[in-house]
Formats: C-alpha cells, sequence, structure tokens
C-alpha cells in the first residue's frame, strides 16, 4: 500500500511515524534503529495526515479519519478523540504546535482545528 506514514515525530530516542495507509504505527528506535509496529485498531486509507507533540502526548490529524489520534509518549497507549466534521473527507493536513497550542491545518474543511490542551475540548475557527 502506498503512502503508508503520514507523518514522524521524535520522542526521546524513539521515532514515531503517525499512520495513513497503514493499520499500524511504525516505531524505530534511534539507538538501535529497531523497527517494530503498535496497532491503532482502525483501517481505511488516508486516516491520519501529520503528527507532533504536546507535551508527553503525540498528536495526529486526522484526514479521512473522524478523530484525532494521541499517543502516550511515555506508555504508548492509543486514545482517540472526536473531531468536529466527523463525515468529512480530507479535513485537515498538518498539524504544528504553537506556544501551547497545536493546529491543524485546514485541508477540505472550512475551519482551522486547535487543540488547546490535549485534555481539553478542541476549538475550531474560520
Amino acid at each position: 500500500n502506498e503512502n503508508k506514514g503520514g507523518g514522524i515525530v521524535r520522542y526521546g530516542t524513539k521515532l514515531f511515524f503517525t499512520p495513513c495507509n497503514a493499520s499500524s504505527i511504525l516505531v524505530l528506535d534511534g539507538d538501535t534503529e529497531q523497527v517494530r509496529t503498535i496497532p491503532c485498531g482502525i483501517e481505511g486509507d488516508w486516516k491520519w495526515s501529520g503528527i507532533d507533540r504536546f507535551d508527553t502526548k503525540l498528536v495526529s490529524a486526522p484526514f479521512h479519519a473522524s478523530s484525532i489520534m494521541i499517543i502516550d509518549g511515555d506508555t504508548e497507549e492509543i486514545t482517540f478523540r472526536p473531531s468536529s466534521n466527523n463525515n468529512e473527507k480530507g479535513k485537515w493536513h498538518g498539524i504544528v504546535q504553537c506556544g501551547k497550542k497545536l493546529v491543524c491545518s485546514p485541508f477540505n474543511s472550512e475551519e482551522i482545528l486547535i487543540l488547546e490542551d490535549y485534555r481539553s475540548l478542541l476549538t475550531t475557527t474560520t
């Protein structure tokens, strides 16, 4: 399958690749160069596009997926948070930290997705 990865972020000595078309998160240990996967439990194409670090969390922007994917960098536990525009395809493409916020770039969405804190509600702006 083409385009398996949808972004990369570093956490300590590990690199995490968000699954775009893949069914698992790819993890590369920078010290040993060992590669392994963490199943995300969601199938489909173009699920997430982009990943960035927010404190100890690694957050992926939903492209076709209905939720934001959050990986705990310490425990590698995966959680999902519903986003707005759940049924829209190609919602956001890319994510970046700006101060104490994460911002997802709109692709087909009319809104910019802003994550103020991974524990709180999401906001959008047009």
